[in-house]
């Protein structure tokens, strides 16, 4: 077993993080290269009802089969499965480069998401496993990173080989990197086994969900992040509109500030590692940078050059890294080790759900307000939940504490 206190990470456990770093990173960049490939694939069909298809075929397995994945991973051995999930995966994106039709993009895609909403929560409760929940935000900040430059590349990667090859070879290249994924996961020495629960503890698949919901330090967090996704989401819709309507800039503007974004998340995720070495830091860090990505998207809606824009998207990407890493890292040492991959299932779904319901509010708030007033609205609301969540999660900790 790995052991669980803080400190310095043995050389096996560097090594095994690396090798996921690694894998993560391939993966995600594929699974960018193959989402512009699939839209750019529709879109010029002029199916609208099949591009917001493609949306919910991506969204909607993570919130539907959350309390069975966390119950299969908990259940299951890690590495074993996740090999396993890499190779299916594979076998399913290759599907989506041979079949061309919508239906066909629809049904695959969802299948897929399906197969990835069990590895999420696998990848995830397999680095806390391997360097021990102690040390949670050491293995959690270059997997963040990895994520964060994959933002940046894959994008702009499915552009440029749809530009040259089409569609069909993007997609071959994600089901490459699934297949790599697995591949590499078997050379990790450390494993997650399935351990048993406590006398009395809850076993359910829907165990995740209500540790969540009764524990008063991880409910409002919970509520704080849903509150926080729902903002980043809701504006993300009015992006494309404020930057080449309102500020008339070019698509090659609009493309740039989500890779401004992705870098920020880089820089923020590794200097997670070396913030938040108590449970009370951690939480005051995870709220602090969430009031100041509030702040930062009310500012957005007071710019008036493009230009403006691009700092303050790098300081929210480094805000959100540093969130992001702070939020598994509370989460796991708030829960039981057996129930990690539940709970990781369930912190998934409230992610979800928050951007799924943001670019729907998102779209119906653009059909009355300027692009602008939303930002502003955005900001606002993000602030005022991040300063009343997270002083109740403050609270918390300092009654926790007090006992």
């Amino acid at each position: 077993m790995v052991p669980s206190d803080a400190g310095a990470l043995s050389p096996s456990q560097r090594r095994d993080i690396a090798v996921l770093v690694v894998v993560r990173g391939i993966s995600f960049a594929g699974d960018g290269v193959a989402l512009v490939a699939l839209f750019l694939r529709v879109a010029p069909r002029g199916h609208a009802w099949a591009v917001a298809g493609l949306a919910i075929a991506g969204s909607l397995p993570f919130v539907v089969l959350a309390p069975l994945a966390g119950h299969v991973v908990d259940r299951v051995r890690a590495r074993p499965l996740l090999i396993a999930l890499g190779l299916a995966e594979a076998v399913v994106c290759a599907g989506l480069a041979v079949l061309t039709g919508v239906a066909a993009a629809l049904g695959l895609l969802f299948a897929l998401n399906c197969l990835v909403a069990f590895s999420v929560p696998g990848y995830t409760t397999l680095a806390v496993a391997i360097a021990g929940p102690g040390n949670a935000a050491r293995a959690q900040g270059p997997l963040q990173a990895a994520q964060g430059l994959a933002m940046v590349v894959g994008p702009m990667l499915g552009g440029l080989l749809v530009g040259l090859v089409g569609q069909r070879w993007p997609l071959g290249l994600d089901a490459v990197s699934f297949a790599l994924a697995g591949a590499g996961t078997a050379l990790v020495v450390h494993d997650r086994r399935p351990a048993a629960p406590a006398s009395g503890e809850h076993g359910s698949a829907f165990a995740g969900i209500a540790l969540v919901a009764r524990d008063a330090l991880l409910r409002p967090l919970a509520v704080d992040i849903f509150a926080f996704l729902a903002t980043l989401g809701m504006v993300n819709v009015a992006e494309v509109f404020f930057v080449t309507q309102t500020l008339h800039g070019s698509p090659l503007a609009y493309g740039a500030l989500g890779a401004s974004f992705g870098a920020g998340t880089v820089v923020g995720s590794l200097q997670a590692t070396r913030l938040g070495r108590d449970e009370r830091r951690r939480v005051a860090w995870l709220c602090g940078t969430i009031v100041v990505v509030g702040l930062l998207v009310g500012a957005v809606a007071l710019v008036r050059h493009v230009g403006e824009i691009y700092p303050l998207m790098v300081a929210a990407g480094v805000a959100v890294g540093i969130a992001n890493v702070m939020g598994i890292a509370l989460f796991s040492g708030r829960a039981a080790e057996h129930l990690h991959g539940r709970v990781f299932a369930a912190v998934g779904a409230i992610t979800t759900a928050a951007d799924v319901g943001a670019t729907l509010a998102g779209g119906a708030l653009l059909s009355f307000l300027a692009p602008r007033t939303v930002y502003a609205l955005g900001g606002v609301l993000a602030t005022t939940a991040a300063l009343v969540f997270g002083a109740l999660a403050l609270r918390a900790v300092a009654r926790d504490a007090s006992v």
